[in-house]
């Protein structure tokens, strides 16, 4: 999937100027896509003549062509490209727009973005400087780079970010990235993980053993209870009961504390008897860190957190909020530029359910409303839903809603929702390009990034295995010859 941010500049250039300013960049080392393009154009007209400026002067100066003056232009990088847009339209007037198209493993975009306005403004300040303009009010005007904010995008995640306590927020994202935390609610995915955790806890607060021994496997998953003591949501623990009453007289963490006991001659407070004598049995007890995922759904915020951080969205694009205490919770995430909110429930979708969901749409004006939850989907709770779609849809103001009862299928299912998202805010940030170059701009750089990756797969598939160190290689001829010294043998 490809992220778009942009940046804004209330400055106008000219034909002219826009033309000076991409032959600035050019000497810079950033390659022009558009104006290379049509320059080796007109170099094969001109049979390599090497007229081809002059055959760009004189069709701008026709001016019969409407896609002619100069919109803008691409500079593409290994995993990233620069999008520059001078403004073209009559109804905005005075501005230049940069954006950086780019992947999920792209490292420091923001970073790369600001530093390519900076050369811009560093360009065009060279430019003017040429033609007489007045530096100081020409630095002014290149220094006011904004960022680029859609109808209600921006606006929606921030509102949202802003009523949440500062430190708060920043505790609750370190908890959530905490490696442990992440892969116990990996498997918290699976509803018989839960309902067995459920169990234990359940069997540990009344005093009982439970029933599945380390080595064992859930019936249904395959998992083994080694694996839930290995995530940590499981510990082993030694019971001691009385056996007249079957009261719990000591819970003890390992067998070594057991020892320890019996040889300090502890007897029993209900029968008096040698604790040595009691009921002693290996148990399973949940750990702090499973109490407090399963406590008011706390696993499914991880869950989501995690598969919004593998579909590349960066943490300053992902908020939590506080829980409400009683399973549910919602977060919101900002996708080039627009807004997903995603209320969770560790239960049923009920109707009451879907109507504060519906609530908090209303609230935080989110174009994509994301339900999750982890019970049975009930059909009023699903029709209220879509019947506030469709209302909003009557009022011109549409809202996606996506329905998620498995959070095992989260991942491929948001993955589209986000595709969707980013393809059709390319194909409005960047169609104004596309009359320049005479392709779709926006499938160009999306079947560019599909393309390059793909390669990048097949040459790290394709890379000869590293060779063995001497030594191993002198083995493995000893072993060669060793097992053809006994074939020969044995045909003999």
């Amino acid at each position: 999937m490809l992220f778009i941010e942009s940046r804004i500049l209330e400055y106008q250039l000219d034909v002219a100027a826009r033309l000076r300013l991409l032959e600035e960049l050019q000497r810079q080392g950033l390659t022009p896509l558009i104006r290379s393009t049509r320059l080796n154009c007109y170099e094969q007209v001109l049979m390599n003549t090497g007229h081809a400026r002059a055959m760009e002067r004189s069709l701008l100066a026709d001016g019969e062509d409407e896609s002619l003056p100069v919109p803008g232009d691409l500079f593409c990088f290994e995993d990233y490209v620069f999008a520059l847009i001078f403004d073209g339209t009559e109804e905005v007037s005075g501005e230049m727009r940069v954006a950086i198209i780019y992947e999920a493993r792209t490292r420091e975009p923001l970073h790369k973005l600001d530093s390519f306005c900076r050369t811009i403004s560093d360009a065009v300040l060279s430019l003017q400087e040429q033609t007489g303009a007045e530096r100081p009010v020409t630095a002014l005007a290149l220094t006011g780079w904004r960022q680029q904010a859609t109808a209600t995008g921006p606006t929606a995640f921030t509102r949202y970010v802003a009523r949440q306590d500062v430190d708060a927020r920043y505790t609750m994202m370190r908890r959530e990235t905490a490696a442990e935390r992440t892969r116990a609610a990996e498997l918290l995915e699976d509803a018989d993980v839960r309902q067995f955790l459920q169990h234990t806890h359940q069997a540990h607060a009344e005093g009982c053993a439970a029933k599945l021994l380390p080595g064992e496997r859930l019936a249904t998953t395959g998992l083994s209870v080694d694996q839930l003591m290995g995530a940590g949501l499981l510990r082993p623990e030694v019971l001691v009961t009385c056996r007249q009453t079957g009261h719990s007289l000591f819970r003890l963490p390992t067998p070594d504390a057991l020892a320890v006991v019996t040889v300090s001659h502890a007897a029993c407070a209900e029968c008096g008897a040698a604790v040595a004598d009691e009921k002693i049995e290996e148990t399973l007890a949940p750990t702090p860190l499973a109490a407090a995922l399963l406590e008011n759904g706390a696993w499914l915020v991880n869950r989501l957190h995690s598969i919004l951080r593998e579909l590349g969205l960066p943490e300053s694009e992902i908020a939590l909020d506080a829980p409400a205490g009683d399973g549910e919770a919602t977060m919101m995430a900002n996708v080039c530029g627009e807004p997903f909110l995603f209320v969770l429930r560790d239960g049923p979708l009920s109707p009451a359910f879907a109507r504060r969901a519906i609530d908090s749409a209303v609230e935080t004006q989110a174009l994509h409303l994301t339900v999750i939850a982890t019970g049975q989907i009930q059909n009023e709770g699903r029709a209220r839903l879509l019947e506030f779609a469709r209302r909003r849809a009557r009022g011109g103001n549409e809202v996606e809603i996506i329905i998620i009862e498995d959070m095992s299928a989260a991942f491929a299912m948001l993955r589209d929702a986000f595709e969707r998202v980013s393809r059709r805010v390319l194909a409005d940030q960047l169609s104004v390009l596309d009359a320049a170059l005479g392709l779709n701009v926006s499938r160009l750089i999306i079947n560019r990034a599909q393309l390059l990756q793909q390669t990048d797969r097949q040459s790290f598939a394709d890379l000869p295995e590293a060779p063995l160190p001497p030594s191993q290689q002198a083995e493995q001829r000893d072993v060669a010859l060793a097992s053809s010294a006994g074939g020969d043998s044995i045909q003999s």
